[in-house]
């Protein structure tokens, strides 16, 4: 009980937190698009858009990240915040498979950073984009899959 009561907290003082912008890091975390649980996992889904990203990204100009592109086509950086079944930030590998409305697939791995894992993305189509997530935690596979509609 006491789990869920801590989860149901810390979900709403980062849900605040992302109404208003800005992380616990200070970094602002753009807009949360989902908020789900795998085999006890926290995962929650964060969208910026590339002024967002760029102000997220400042003082790192020049470093090799995965994750990150320089493509025109880039139109924002998903982020994902796993937290373990404590409710503490994990450590792991995280890619993102993300197939458009013209059945086109964007993969990427992400980079960790600010308690996150992020890649920059492409959603220049409107229609509904489905997102597949693989996050290895330790000896812990997590497989999360949702969609995201651009209007």
């Amino acid at each position: 009980m006491k789990k869920i009561i801590l989860m149901v907290v810390i979900s709403m003082f980062l849900g605040l937190v992302s109404v208003l912008g800005v992380s616990a890091a200070g970094h602002g975390m753009g807009r949360m698009l989902r908020q789900s649980t795998v085999d006890g996992y926290g995962l929650m889904y964060h969208i910026l858009d590339m002024a967002g990203r760029n102000d997220m990204m400042k003082g790192m100009e020049g470093m090799e990240m995965p994750g990150m592109s320089s493509s025109p086509d880039i139109t924002n950086h998903l982020i994902v915040i796993i937290t373990d079944p404590a409710g503490k930030s994990v450590s792991g590998k995280v890619g993102f498979l993300i197939t458009g409305p013209d059945g086109k697939e964007q993969k990427t791995l992400t980079m960790g950073m600010h308690d996150g894992y992020g890649a920059d993305v492409s959603f220049k189509e409107k229609g509904i984009y489905k997102i597949k997530t693989k996050a290895v935690i330790g000896d812990k596979t997590l497989l999360d899959e949702f969609s995201y509609e651009i209007k």
